[in-house]
């Protein structure tokens, strides 16, 4: 059953459709911001990138809400859409701050725009904000093959009857990020591209050594969560409407992160066993870390304003034996269009040129990894900032982005149920299958409270 908020929501949502249907702007002329038709009546997407004056004339202000799509201020706007406001001079793109996306749908205060990731979908869906885009690809001959496929692919499981959500405009990446001076303190080879979990796990054991009362520790893998997605695992079934937590590809991935954890020195005083990105940005004592290429890509600057830099190169992400072609699991932004935006045109325009060869290109050279499908692309990547000059950027790229795993409403609490799991395997040595099992069923009952309400 729906809960009654949605279903509110949705009254709203319907409401306000009604009256933008009668009294808004005729959105499928082109007067208003004069884009141009082709003689078969259809848009064409081939004048936006060839005749920057036809759009825009008039100064247009186009609102987007940024839901965890990390666009914070003016300089993260700046950095993904600023081809596209030098571009067009009249447009204004208004970064909407200091509300919600519910406290704004509550009052009939919808954005033209919205920015979110593909992970977080599923909470938008519900909510009626997310407009079919099959109409606009049709209509501008937007070709989806320009894009990375896993991206593309990932938008259209949220479409139950062939829908399109959403438009991916940023990738991010796996990669493998290791602290060279610990490697050559202890005379330990370097991660390469390509190397498998077990791999890994052999070469973390060598670094994990203490050396004047500091104590270093080869790899920190990572939650449950982010561990088990590059497997593409899901957490429920749909078919079944139930958790899959007790399973062969979760018994998989806890024998293999048993094995890290075991390795002698890993778990630290007071049963630390989780250290993260500052533990080897920070701290300086972890020797390999599987990261974003965004969240290194924002970090290591600091490094520099600190005097604290250190010998690092990256590698490929890590991959598992029987999947040896896929790393890290598909991550990326992507841009929404509200069905009842009174600027529907104008948003269309902004997807149109933000996917553009040339804004692309110059987001690329920034700290947003381009979402085309152009490997030669994506080793520019951050060339702006030299962050990676002399560095193994182009090896990361050797593996491709795992598919994502199905999401439902139900993965945040399932994940915690996992993570429990995985926090009694490690620390209170439970078995592997018992801790799974504990898992499910508590995730079964869950599951089973709120299809009641």
């Amino acid at each position: 059953m729906k809960k009654p908020m949605t279903m509110a929501l949705g009254s709203i949502l319907t409401l306000m459709l009604v009256l933008s249907g009668c009294g808004g702007k005729d959105e499928g002329k082109s007067s208003d911001n004069g884009v141009a038709a082709d003689p078969n009546g259809g848009k064409t997407a081939n004048v936006a990138a060839a005749d920057t004056s036809s759009f825009f004339k008039e100064p247009t202000t186009v609102r987007l809400y940024s839901h965890y799509a990390a666009i914070n201020n003016e300089n993260d706007l700046n950095a993904i859409f600023g081809a596209v406001l030098k571009k067009y001079p009249n447009l204004k793109i208004e970064l909407i701050k200091g509300t919600t996306l519910n406290q704004m749908i509550a009052a009939g205060d919808i954005p033209d725009l919205i920015a979110t990731t593909h992970y977080h979908m599923s909470e938008l869906l519900p909510l009626g904000v997310a407009g079919d885009l099959r109409d606009f690809v049709k209509e501008y001959n937007f070709d989806l093959n320009r894009l990375e496929p896993q991206a593309v692919n990932a938008v259209k499981m949220y479409g139950k009857n062939g829908e399109l959500y959403g438009i991916p405009y940023t990738l991010n990446f796996g990669v493998l990020i290791y602290n060279k001076d610990i490697f050559n303190k202890f005379a330990a080879p370097y991660p390469t591209d390509g190397m498998t979990w077990e791999q890994i796990t052999e070469l973390a054991r060598k670094v994990t050594r203490s050396d004047g009362g500091v104590q270093y520790i080869g790899i920190d893998p990572g939650t449950a969560r982010t561990f088990s997605r590059g497997y593409s695992l899901p957490t429920f079934d749909e078919k079944t409407r139930k958790p899959v937590l007790d399973s062969d590809g979760y018994r998989k991935m806890f024998t293999l992160l048993q094995k890290m954890y075991s390795i002698p020195g890993y778990i630290g005083p007071n049963n630390k066993y989780a250290y993260g990105i500052d533990y080897f940005i920070k701290d300086q004592k972890l020797a390999m870390f599987p990261s974003w290429l965004a969240a290194i890509t924002s970090r290591l600057p600091q490094l520099k304003e600190q005097g604290k830099e250190f010998d690092w190169d990256i590698a490929a992400h890590p991959v598992f034996s029987d999947k040896p072609e896929y790393g890290r699991e598909i991550e990326f932004q992507e841009l929404m269009v509200p069905p009842t935006t009174k600027n529907k045109e104008a948003a269309y325009q902004i997807i149109l040129a933000t996917l553009s060869d040339e804004a692309q290109t110059e987001m690329n050279k920034g700290t947003n990894l381009t979402i085309l499908n152009k490997p030669e692309l994506k080793k520019d990547f951050a060339s702006n900032s030299h962050i990676y000059d002399g560095k193994n950027l182009s090896g990361i790229f050797k593996v491709k982005p795992a598919p994502v795993s199905p999401a439902s409403e139900y993965d945040a609490q399932l994940y915690k149920y996992l993570e429990a799991a995985m926090k009694d395997m490690v620390l209170k040595g439970e078995d592997i299958n018992s801790a799974l099992r504990s898992a499910q069923e508590q995730g079964e009952k869950y599951v089973a409270e709120q299809m009641a309400q």
